[in-house]
């Protein structure tokens, strides 16, 4: 359970750290299923220097456990609200240095805002600021700092962006450096990026959100995750009653999610 003091932060700042929410021996254990997980996407793939696997946990019943458990499971509903829903999960093995990783919010603009979505990033090795830890702009998913920020996403991706005439590395920010065991809570709203990527950098990333309470959330649920309205079968059938009721309905509301979003996002 989150604290009165960290909710207020995740509230302000948009971020927030569960510092060792998993055990050395419990760590273990999850980088052995993550790393069998990635040897057989590099079978598929053997020129892959970047193994991007999704969906991830939900693929390893040695894994699949993590989205219900305690330590994530009841800050999620304290963060998002009772029957709030699975919207994925992936996995990342970086085995060779990569690019960097602009600055960006996942869900980004205004009419975003009203509906919270949260990523959760499990990290198998330690995270320093110069080599991969997550960076973020503190207040960022929260107005007006937001719009000030949104030209960083047309320039996202872009070969050598500026960022309000600074290179990325240099805007000012919040570097969210981890060791094993530590869980980073994020709004997908709020502005982050990566820099000075190492190799190995290897993190899971499991993905929650609020239940759709108005049309307006359904359509952007569907524009920006609709892998959440095809919950893998081995969540839908999961004996775990946590994990079969945030993804209970969601199959149902795909066909109209996917006639809203054309209204909203014309």
């Amino acid at each position: 359970m989150l604290t009165q003091e960290q909710i207020v932060h995740f509230e302000t700042f948009g971020f927030l750290i569960l510092r060792q929410a998993f055990k050395t021996r419990e760590m273990e254990q999850i980088g052995s299923a993550a790393n069998e997980l990635w040897a057989a996407a590099l079978q598929r793939d053997p020129a892959a220097t970047d193994l991007g696997v999704a969906p991830f946990i939900e693929l390893s019943p040695a894994l699949a456990w993590l989205a219900a458990d305690d330590r994530l499971y009841a800050p999620m509903e304290q963060l998002l609200g009772k029957g709030f829903i699975w919207s994925g999960s992936e996995g990342n093995n970086a085995i060779a240095p990569g690019p960097a990783h602009d600055w960006h919010a996942d869900r980004p603009g205004p009419k975003e805002l009203d509906y919270r979505r949260i990523k959760i990033m499990l990290y198998l090795s330690a995270m320093k600021k110069e080599e991969g830890a997550l960076r973020v702009i503190p207040g960022s998913q929260r107005e007006p700092l937001h719009s000030a920020l949104y030209p960083f996403q047309a320039v996202h991706g872009q070969p050598n962006p500026r960022f309000f005439d600074q290179c990325g590395a240099e805007v000012p920010c919040c570097a969210l450096e981890t060791r094993p065991g530590d869980a980073a809570v994020f709004s997908q709203s709020l502005f982050h990026g990566v820099y000075g990527k190492m190799p190995k950098r290897c993190y899971i990333a499991l993905k929650y959100a609020a239940r759709p309470a108005a049309d307006a959330q359904l359509a952007s649920l569907y524009k920006y995750s609709p892998y959440a309205f095809e919950p893998h079968a081995s969540f839908v059938n999961s004996g775990s009653a946590r994990i079969r009721g945030m993804v209970d309905g969601l199959l149902q509301l795909g066909e109209k999610a996917a006639d809203l979003v054309p209204q909203y996002y014309p």
